[in-house]
């Protein structure tokens, strides 16, 4: 078990993380602001869509089938 120190320093950088804006809010602000509110929403909804694939993907194991498949 990792002690107190180690374990906030890992918190900070998670929080960090989670917390930087990534290409997907770049992404929806610059459709929001080029087409308006419905397109910034529905360009919401499909980042978050792909995400959501992207996940189940990987929890069913998608992710190491390509990497094996990658020797």
């Amino acid at each position: 078990m990792p002690d107190f120190p180690q374990l906030a320093l890992y918190t900070a950088a998670a929080f960090l993380l989670a917390i930087t804006p990534g290409p997907g809010i770049f992404y929806v602000a610059a459709r929001t602001l080029a087409g308006g509110r419905a397109e910034g929403i529905s360009s919401s909804f499909g980042n978050g869509l792909g995400g959501l694939v992207h996940v189940l993907a990987g929890s069913l194991g998608v992710s190491a089938i390509v990497l094996a498949s990658a020797e």
